[in-house]
Parts: structure tokens; C-alpha cells; sequence
């Protein structure tokens, strides 16, 4: 479609830099504060957005992304009303059920937990209420304080982030089918216990043919294969909200190989490495800051502006085609600052397949296109006719046909967008049907 300006789909609104590149004095922001809430001197928002469209445009390029009937919905909320936090984390699209998997925010009841649940995105259109949308999973054995996830071949690996010292963090491999049998993959670095392993993906095995390009991130059918690789984020969260002891590993990036059970750090240096993933061609890494939230260790938050809420981006460096995988695995260089965002912290994080970045903020979904440039948002508005309260979002996924699944704590939204817009992970099928 055309990236012209001039007559703008519904549910769509300007909002271009040069707006707002001087504004006048006296006006102030606070780190967990939406962009749109930014008040003047007299306290009045600088940036008159309309509520009624959640697709706020910064650069021409993002309509291409929206398409032309972009539109944002709710399938699933709280039944209670009072902000439970049941839709938090992961959000995995299973096709052969055609179902998401997700988990919630931290329970405790009364003991610290994260319930894992499922639910189909065309749940409400058959039939089921609003506030009763989705199923709650229980893995068998159980995973305890589950957190972010990626599809591995036709299974789920969570990231389940332990409890005290009895129930290490690990990385878990369970079942997307009743009665979703689970078990752990890995759980230490060489005999210390990981902090609260938060997010994952998977890296195809290489191509051993000089002349055959490396696989691209969506061949999850080879996932199989020796030499496929794990990378997962490990910050101090447990510890942060009082269920993990102190940390015996600096927070730190690991890249793991199943075939051999090798474990590395791959990257460091970041106050709380969260989110994370891969372009298209597993060239690229990119991975979150959520530095500035932190936890006092006993559940309560502590917010400093002046630390971490980055996205910065390596080059992924893959072995030669002649090297001993079993000693010579992929690796990141070149570390650079890709985007900040201007408010909260960037958590979830997922590519499409034309090279644009998308991550959970502190007021929906932000994209960048491949060069950093903040081409759009999708805002999570209050609703006046449910509250005043406008939304976060901790994480999200691609679905088929251009729809992407929001995670916002107390609901979930589903935003159909230009169905040619998709996302990196998403196994693509080819010209006759078949998966590739």
C-alpha cells in the first residue's frame, strides 16, 4: 500500500517527530509515564492524541506494517475486574492447534507461582465469554514461576525462573498437548544455579554447505538437528521479588547446545538483559534493558530513570562451514545501542520478516525499522468505557494473517495488521503448501 500520509486508515493518527521537537517549558515525565500523558506547564497533554486510534504513525514507513484496515480488539479479560495479572509473558502461536500459549504475572496463593494457559485467538467469535476466553495448563511434572517461551520443533521451551533453592531455574521443554508432559533441558552453568532465566528463542542448526545459506529463524521442523543452538536471558528477577536467594551469576546472556550440553556466555555488561531474538537470517541479536526496574528482594519495585531501558544489537557470528561444531559454536560481537525507549523499559522483543523491531513498552508495542528509526507504536489507550488506565506490555507474538497477539496483564488484545506483515518466527510455508 502507499506510505502516504495524506488520507490515513482508520484507526490510524499522525504523530511525526517534527511535532514535538521543541515543546514549551515547564513539562515533565516520569519513567513509567506514557509518551501521550506528557503534561505542559498548565497540565494539559503536549501531545493531543485521540484515544479511538490505537496506531499512532512517526514515520510514513509503519503504514505498510498497518495495512489498510488496521484494527485492535480484546479477546480475553480479568473476569473479576480487580487487575489480575494473568496475561503477562511469552505468547507462542502452535499451529497445530492454532492456539497461544502464554503465562501470567507472579501469583502468590500463597505460594510464588506463574499459571501457563492457552487460548484461541478466534475464542470469543465462537461462542465463549470475554472473561472466560482462555485455559489454564498444567504441565506434568509441573514448571514452577514460568516466564517467556519460544516454539522448539512442535514443543514449547519455557524459561522457568525456580523457586528458593529446592526448585532451580531451568529451561523446560513441555508439550503444547494434554497432558502436556514437560521436562528440564539444562539448569546450571557448571554447578552454580542460574538467577531467573527470563527469555529465550532458538537458532536453527548452520548449513555445512559452503554453498547452502545458514537456515532462516522460522525453520522450527529443524530444530532437531545437532548443532541447534539456545540463547536465554538471565537477570535477577526472582531475587528481585523475594522467591530466589541472592544471585550466584552476574546477569548475563547464554547461548546452549542440546546435541552437546555446551553452555557459554555470550554476552554481558547489561544491567538486566530481558527480552531477546534474531532478524530473519540470524544475522542480527537484539536484546532488551530493563535496568531501570529493579527489586528491593523482598517484592517491591524500585524505578531509577537514570538506568538501563535500551535495546542494543550484535552481529551474530556463525563458525565456518569447516569448523568442529562440537567445539566451535556461534557467538556475538560488535555490541551497539540499536533504540531507547522513551518510557518504561523495552521487554518482549520479535522481528518480521522485513527486518522491522518490535518490543512490549510501557505503552504497547513499539517498531523500529531495521536501521533504529521509531517508524510507529500500537497504544494500549485507556478505554473509557472500562477505565481510566492506559496499558503496558510485557510481551507479544506474531500470529498468521497478520495478527499479533498483546499480552497487557489483565487482558489481552489482538491487533490485525497488514496481513503481509510477519513475523520472523513464523515457519513459512512454500509455494504449494507444504512447510518448507
Amino acid at each position: 500500500m502507499s506510505s502516504s500520509t495524506d488520507k490515513l486508515p482508520p484507526n490510524v493518527q499522525l504523530c511525526l517527530p517534527s511535532s514535538h521537537a521543541v515543546l514549551p517549558g515547564g513539562f515533565t515525565r516520569g519513567t513509567l509515564d506514557s509518551f501521550y500523558t506528557t503534561p505542559s506547564e498548565e497540565g494539559k497533554p503536549i501531545f493531543p492524541l485521540a484515544s479511538t486510534a490505537p496506531f499512532v504513525v512517526h514515520h510514513p514507513s509503519f503504514l505498510k506494517v498497518l495495512g489498510d484496515s488496521p484494527k485492535l480488539e480484546i479477546i480475553a479479560k480479568d473476569p473479576k475486574g480487580d487487575g489480575e495479572k494473568f496475561a503477562h509473558e511469552a505468547g507462542v502461536w502452535i499451529e497445530e492447534t492454532k492456539e497461544v500459549v502464554f503465562t501470567s504475572n507472579l501469583y502468590k496463593d500463597p505460594n510464588p507461582r506463574n499459571q501457563i494457559s492457552k487460548i484461541r485467538l478466534d475464542a470469543v467469535e465462537q461462542g465463549r465469554e470475554i472473561t472466560s476466553s482462555w485455559d489454564n495448563i498444567t504441565p506434568t511434572p509441573d514448571v514452577l514461576t514460568g516466564n517467556g517461551a519460544t516454539l522448539y520443533g512442535k514443543d514449547v521451551l519455557v524459561c522457568a525462573q525456580g523457586l528458593g533453592t529446592s526448585v532451580p531455574s531451568s529451561l523446560s521443554v513441555m508439550s503444547p498437548i494434554a497432558p502436556y508432559k514437560s521436562y528440564p533441558i539444562i539448569n546450571n552453568f557448571y554447578g552454580r544455579p542460574f538467577n531467573s532465566v527470563n527469555d529465550v528463542v532458538v537458532l536453527p542448526a548452520p548449513s555445512l554447505d559452503p554453498s547452502v545459506p545458514h537456515p532462516t529463524t522460522d525453520r522450527s521442523d529443524l530444530h532437531h538437528l545437532p548443532y541447534t543452538t539456545i540463547w536465554f536471558t538471565d537477570p535477577t528477577y526472582g531475587h528481585a521479588q523475594g522467591y530466589k536467594p541472592s544471585p550466584m551469576l552476574p546477569n548475563q546472556v547464554y547461548c546452549f547446545t542440546p546435541s552437546t550440553g555446551d553452555i557459554r556466555v555470550v554476552a554481558d555488561g547489561i544491567s538486566m538483559p530481558n527480552g531477546l531474538c534474531f532478524d530473519l537470517e540470524g544475522e542480527k541479536c537484539y536484546i532488551t534493558d530493563t535496568g531501570c526496574i529493579t527489586g528491593d528482594g523482598a517484592g517491591n519495585w524500585n524505578i531509577d530513570s537514570a538506568k538501563g531501558g535500551a535495546i542494543y544489537v550484535y552481529d551474530v557470528i556463525r563458525p565456518p562451514h569447516d569448523a568442529d561444531l562440537t567445539a566451535h559454536g556461534p557467538t556475538l560481537a560488535n555490541k551497539r545501542v540499536f533504540a531507547y525507549t522513551d518510557g518504561g523499559a523495552p521487554d518482549g522483543i520479535k522481528t518480521d520478516r522485513d527486518g522491522n523491531v518490535y518490543s512490549g513498552c510501557v505503552d504497547g508495542v513499539q517498531v523500529w525499522n531495521k536501521h533504529g528509526t521509531l517508524i510507529g507504536r500500537i497504544v494500549l489507550f485507556p478505554d473509557a468505557k472500562d477505565d481510566n488506565k492506559g496499558r503496558g506490555c510485557a510481551n507479544f507474538n506474531f500470529c498468521p494473517d497478520g495478527k499479533m497477539f498483546i499480552l497487557a496483564e489483565d487482558r489481552i488484545y489482538v491487533a490485525s495488521l497488514n496481513p503481509d506483515t510477519k513475523g520472523s518466527l513464523l515457519l513459512k510455508p512454500n509455494s504449494d503448501g507444504a512447510k518448507l
